[in-house]
């Protein structure tokens, strides 16, 4: 399905908005799919449409080897466990306001479909800056995009409970993958979807993965030649290597997808459309709450360079 289907499908074009305001809600439920069709990243990780702007995220986990032999006519006692614990979504206020010149309008080659083209452009650079911010988000920066909210690294780094690694101990990618996956406890290997695919994925930045394959490359070369050729992600042991081009090349996370949560509030999707003559532009302002978090920290391992 293309963009332009999937524009049609969500019906959120600026011209059935009118004037702008909240959207109904099966536009923004249509809106959100289409952020999340946009984005296979988003496909990928736990994406949560949030009824409040706060939302409790609860993980559970079942201590292991609790079987027993049955005994026959007699008490059998508990050998298992279940425990939780809670996390929270906290939904954060943000605002996309762009400027369209009368010239623009004027000259478009869309013509009538012009609403159609904008609104597709800022729901793909929505989904885009949602996944920047998810990795790269710090409320402690000084960049006024950066400081929006603390996305996933700096919750893990901030997280007593996740596994940090010094990259810098490491002298190639594939001694640092190693080590990465050294520091999953043990208990999580189990989490396979096909017996030869792992849930637990390792991120790294587009560079890294290309110092990887490189690698490989320079130890069987037909292996090497055809897998920076044919573009497909690679595997380090079973565990599928995952660029993302959002990710510096110091950072590399691993940790399955669905452990990233992102909770966006649907109730509260605004946009508006204001005609300002005497400045001769169109005003576009897309408003949202959202927030990011990690559901268990024990099968997070983060890894840079630490001094």
């Amino acid at each position: 399905m293309n963009n332009r289907t999937l524009l049609s499908k969500a019906a959120v074009d600026t011209s059935t908005l009118g004037t702008g305001g909240r959207m109904n809600p099966e536009q923004s439920k249509q809106f959100i799919t289409f952020i999340r069709d946009y984005s296979i990243f988003l496909q990928s990780i736990d994406f949560i449409t949030m009824q409040s702007t706060r939302r409790t995220l609860e993980y559970g986990d079942v201590s292991r080897r609790n079987m027993r032999k049955a005994k026959e006519n007699k008490n059998n006692p508990e050998t298992g466990n279940f425990t939780t614990e809670q996390r929270e979504l906290n939904a954060v206020g943000v605002i996309m306001p762009y400027d369209i010149t009368f010239q623009f309008m004027k000259e478009n080659i869309e013509k009538g479909n012009v609403n159609t083209t904008l609104a597709k452009l800022f729901a793909q650079q929505f989904a885009n800056d949602t996944v920047d911010l998810g990795f790269n988000g710090d409320e402690s920066s000084e960049d006024d995009f950066i400081n929006i909210n603390n996305g996933w690294i700096t919750i893990a780094e901030q997280d007593k409970n996740t596994h940090k690694v010094n990259s810098a101990s490491f002298d190639t990618k594939r001694a640092l993958f190693k080590g990465l996956l050294g520091e999953v406890p043990s208990k999580y290997f189990q989490m396979y979807q096909r017996e030869d695919k792992s849930l637990i994925k390792i991120l790294v930045s587009t560079n890294v993965n290309r110092e990887y394959k490189e690698e490989l490359t320079e130890r069987n070369t037909a292996l090497g030649d055809s897998l920076l050729i044919n573009g497909k992600n690679v595997a380090y042991d079973g565990f599928e290597i995952i660029p993302v081009g959002f990710l510096t090349d110091d950072i590399q996370m691993v940790t399955p997808l669905k452990n990233l949560a992102y909770g966006v509030y649907g109730k509260t999707i605004e946009t508006y459309h204001q005609v300002v003559p005497r400045q001769t532009r169109h005003e576009y302002t897309l408003l949202a709450d959202f927030d990011f978090e990690i559901h268990n920290p024990d099968v997070v391992v983060i890894s840079k360079k630490r001094s």
